[in-house]
């Protein structure tokens, strides 16, 4: 009998350390951007985004989320999902752009379908940043729990795209 509760022990000790280890979400595929049209970025740019002064930029994303995010939304009917902008000279702008209450209760059986069928379920989302400067810019993503969250298939813990902004002349 002692044998057998050692036994139940472990595997619930296995199963909580596999719960935690696994991240609200994942991020999918992500551009920078100069609009968004039918939740997908139109013009990405490819590392470098040749813009005018004032012009806005787009970080659009697709995120990927398993069973943890199904459980927050449903226990408190939103996740917040953060990207935070920063330069070389620091963190200009953290933005909430994740799962409002009101996108939850009109999406909820969707959501709720896809994860049926796939065991996950995915999120478009972007932020955006005008009068910026010229230089570096990169995003930290983060979760509801302002962790750094990962680019699904990379293996790495912390994921921040990248994009150096140069100013073009009004003429152009």
């Amino acid at each position: 009998m002692k044998i057998l509760f050692q036994i139940i022990l472990l595997v619930l000790f296995i199963f909580q350390m596999n719960v935690h280890a696994q991240p609200l979400f994942e991020v999918e595929r992500e551009f920078f951007c100069r609009s968004i049209q039918d939740r997908e970025p139109i013009s990405p740019f490819s590392g470098v985004a040749e813009i005018r002064k004032g012009e806005r930029v787009f970080l659009w994303m697709e995120i990927r989320a398993g069973k943890r995010a199904l459980t927050m939304l449903e226990g408190k009917g939103q996740m917040s999902i953060y990207h935070a902008w920063a330069s070389e000279f620091g963190v200009t702008d953290v933005m909430d752009i994740g799962i409002t209450k009101e996108r939850w209760l009109e999406q909820v059986s969707a959501i709720r379908n896809e994860f049926k069928k796939r065991d996950f379920f995915t999120w478009r989302t972007q932020s955006s940043k005008r009068n910026l400067k010229e230089g570096r810019w990169y995003v930290s993503i983060l979760d509801a729990n302002r962790r750094s969250v990962r680019k699904s298939g990379s293996g790495q813990e912390a994921f921040r795209p990248e994009i150096v902004i140069r100013f073009i002349s009004s003429d152009q």
